[in-house]
């Protein structure tokens, strides 16, 4: 699974939609629906407060930054080519 992916899983699985992560980090739906579609473009600490917003555990944090590493890799190896 993909980083966005992964983040909409974990978010499902406590039940939560966009609107509740959206209301606990104190920004609009659509501003956090942008950042769980594209996270490898979110800062660092906005990451961390996602993750504890949706209070993931910690399997779940290595799992989610494995694939955020792969889509760094995919994403620098095409800005290479460019």
């Amino acid at each position: 699974m993909n980083p966005s992916q992964l983040l909409k899983s974990y978010r499902g699985r406590r039940l939560k939609s966009q609107e509740d992560i959206a209301k606990i980090l104190k920004v609009t739906r659509t501003t956090y629906a942008t950042w769980e579609n594209n996270p490898i473009s979110v800062e660092t600490n906005t990451l961390f407060d996602i993750l504890l917003a949706i209070k993931v555990d910690e399997s779940e944090i290595h799992d989610f930054f494995n694939a955020l590493e792969q889509d760094f890799l995919s994403y620098s190896k095409n800005y290479e080519n460019e």
